[in-house]
């Protein structure tokens, strides 16, 4: 199972709006509202330079995402239901990775606030591959490092881009929080 992070094991989009935000106020001379930014959620870095007009490299975007974002790591909150089932398809043999736009530094950092860190054994991040979601990347970096064939594999995630991704990688979708998919779940209980 391949799980996107932000959106399906913990929530972090206030806090990326003010890291968004503040991004702009930076690297192009006012503040990104929040309009401007939920459309485009999730999308990665490379993505957020010409959308939003920043005059910066990927490389100090990510820099400066980091850097802010370790700021108001108490604000994200997690998923309740992440830990257990992460525990019990560990339990049962099931391969699990983590498949973000987020790069591996801010990951972690993440992961390990959350207490998930030791539950995915697998962390494809956008900073490990040419192309972040909706390309198929990351979910085929993942599948490779976890021995799985993406027929076999099976991808949970919560936007467009999640979906897009899996489409293209020929990986199985399950759409969480409402977003259709080839199956759609309400809670990460219903993996179980």
């Amino acid at each position: 199972m391949l799980f996107d992070m932000d959106g399906v094991l913990v929530r972090s989009d206030e806090v990326w709006f003010r890291v968004v935000e503040a991004a702009g106020s930076r690297y192009r001379g006012r503040p990104i509202a929040r309009d401007e930014f939920m459309p485009t959620f999730g999308q990665g870095t490379a993505a957020d330079i010409p959308y939003f007009g920043l005059s910066c490299s990927v490389a100090e975007l990510d820099a400066f995402y980091a850097a802010q974002f370790v700021t108001h790591l108490e604000a994200v909150w997690v998923n309740p239901d992440a830990l257990e089932v992460l525990q019990a398809l560990s339990a049962r043999g099931v391969r699990r990775a983590l498949v973000t736009n987020t790069v591996g530094p801010l990951a972690s950092a993440i992961l390990k606030h959350a207490g998930l860190t030791d539950w995915l054994e697998v962390c494809a991040t956008a900073d490990r591959v040419a192309e972040a979601k909706p390309a198929p990347d990351l979910l085929l970096l993942a599948c490779r490092e976890l021995n799985v064939l993406p027929s076999r594999a099976l991808m949970i995630g919560d936007s467009k881009f999640d979906r897009e991704a899996a489409q293209r990688a020929g990986i199985s979708f399950a759409g969480f929080g409402g977003l259709e998919g080839d199956r759609t779940l309400q809670s990460l209980r219903e993996l179980l």
